[in-house]
């Protein structure tokens, strides 16, 4: 099943140079991963999005999760994504979080773990993302989060495996605390989908 980029304006996901795909009102998207480039010293690359003619493949669905498939020439790029189940506070109900588990081949990245708020947050102080009792730290840029320590995602992504609930604690640009919640049902099996589509 092929499912085309309907409606454009999702923010960059982080740390990537390549595209991102985003379920947001039962639509994908594509948008350019620009802040890798400068997060991780890469050159940033050509996208899908910047060539305007994005597509994606849905793989699987389980749970709360999907993945998903894209292909740009030579470039190809797997995801397993998860949108928030809830977030408070109430007033940013209109605007979804999204969890990206991204693997791009070409750039040798597995298994990358990334949010879009889809809110401006806070880049000078920490934020958190919590699994049973396990805490991760977070940084921002932009609309978007990742590891501070990108060492931490090997484990971080063990952890989500074996939980049932993720927390996402930022602070909006404006100070503002806010609180995601995502289900972790049927994430392993996603993660590993998407995975085995980009080996």
């Amino acid at each position: 099943m092929i499912i085309s980029c309907l409606r454009a304006g999702i923010p960059a996901t982080p740390r990537s140079a390549a595209a991102a795909l985003a379920l947001l009102a039962g639509c994908l998207v594509l948008a350019p991963l620009a802040a890798s480039a400068q997060q991780r010293g890469r050159p940033a690359a050509a996208t899908p999005a910047a060539a305007g003619q994005g597509q994606a493949m849905l793989l699987e669905t389980a749970g709360k999760w999907q993945a998903f498939s894209s292909q740009q020439g030579r470039t190809k790029v797997c995801y397993a994504l998860s949108k928030a189940e809830s977030r408070l506070p109430a007033n940013l109900k209109d605007v979804e979080g999204l969890l990206f588990v991204a693997t791009r081949p070409t750039e040798g990245v597995r298994n990358e773990i990334s949010f879009v708020m889809n809110f401006d947050l806070k880049e000078d102080v920490e934020h958190q993302a919590i699994i049973g009792s396990e805490r991760y730290a977070l940084v921002a840029k932009g609309q978007n989060m990742w590891l501070k320590n990108p060492a931490e995602e090997p484990r971080m992504l063990d952890s989500l495996r074996k939980g049932a609930a993720l927390e996402i604690k930022g602070t909006s640009r404006r100070g503002n605390p806010t609180t995601d919640k995502y289900s972790l049902s049927g994430m392993s099996q996603v993660v590993k989908r998407a995975e085995d589509a980009c080996k």
